[in-house]
């Protein structure tokens, strides 16, 4: 079976997105973001290993929801300490 081509992009995209979202965490975390027993890495870990291995774009659809709640949390970490962020672009099925 071949794999569709826009979804095989769409989950390299996806993981692009979860590594600028670990590198804005670290960042964050850098800069003083609580992030307790490492909840939000952990949770990014887990969502960069099922990336790496979900084959429908039910489940990266998934992913892509729950990475799209870190990148809020995120975000409003940056806001409320004057900072700024760029809202990623997330592929969705098309």
């Amino acid at each position: 079976m071949k794999k569709d081509p826009l979804f095989i992009q769409a989950k390299e995209a996806v993981l692009d997105n979860l590594d600028i979202l670990q590198t804005n965490l670290e960042t964050c975390v850098n800069q003083g973001m609580l992030d307790a027993d490492s909840e939000y890495y952990n949770e990014l870990l887990n969502l960069v290993e099922d990336a790496t291995i979900v084959d429908s774009w039910d489940e990266l659809t998934e992913i892509i929801t729950l990475a799209k709640t870190l990148e809020t949390d995120i975000d409003a970490w940056l806001s409320i300490h004057g900072r700024t962020s760029i809202s990623l672009d997330w592929p969705s099925p098309q």
